[in-house]
């Protein structure tokens, strides 16, 4: 007999125990914001069409700066890390399994018009941007959540549909943003209320009265509680 024969045997029987194949689900990933992750799950295969799951994955990514991946066994957490194109594998011995992976970022963000001015009316009315998400291949990105707010509330806020509210006259900066991308952009907010749409101005000293003396009394009023009898 051969003496190299039992090394081959064993290596046949060790072959007939693997999988022939790897199935992975789902069999493709799409990203869209960083940080964002996806599960997939391997399913090793024998040749007589047999699940084993003793037989676990060794995961890896081809691009970490793009897709990172991590979990125990053949389950597997996707994590979006970076604008691009990765393939997340998994591999038992000799016999490996793919998934494209595709992430895409905002890379900038391009905001019509420039600088606003604003004009603070009678009734409140947001001045609406017009925000365009652009993704690390100069394409243009839709259906993100453009918010924005204004660095000195008491010129102007924001709000999450992409809109400025003039609060009070005076000038301050805009910013906008998409995830994690910003820009900026200078407004300028004028008071154009009517006569009867401003506040009534204040005459005097309003804390005055506090120490007026009782008439009905004799006696002097303090704050923070009633008149004695």
């Amino acid at each position: 007999m051969d003496r190299h024969a039992p090394l081959c045997l064993a290596a046949l029987a060790l072959a007939a125990c693997g999988p022939s194949r790897i199935e992975i689900t789902p069999s493709t990933l799409q990203l869209y914001a960083r940080g964002r992750d996806a599960k997939v799950h391997a399913t090793p295969i024998s040749g007589n069409g047999r699940p084993l799951p003793g037989k676990v994955c060794r995961w890896s990514s081809s691009n970490e700066a793009v897709a990172a991946v991590s979990g125990p066994h053949n389950e597997a957490t996707v994590t979006a890390v970076g604008h691009g194109q990765a393939v997340v594998r998994c591999a038992i011995g000799s016999v490996n399994a793919e998934v494209p992976v595709a992430v895409t970022l905002v890379n900038r963000i391009e905001v019509s018009p420039a600088s606003l001015e604003l004009r603070l009316q009678d009734e409140a009315i947001p001045t609406a941007l017009a925000a365009r998400a652009i993704d690390g291949d100069g394409r243009e990105v839709q259906g993100r959540v453009v918010s924005t707010r204004c660095l000195d509330e008491g010129v102007c806020r924001g709000d999450a549909q992409g809109q400025v509210w003039p609060v009070g006259p005076g000038s301050t900066k805009v910013v906008v943003q998409v995830e994690d991308v910003k820009t900026e952009l200078p407004a300028h907010v004028v008071d154009d209320r009517t006569a009867a749409g401003r506040p009534r101005a204040v005459q005097g000293n309003p804390m005055e009265h506090l120490d007026d003396p009782d008439p009905g009394q004799g006696r002097t009023k303090k704050s923070g509680g009633p008149s004695r009898r």
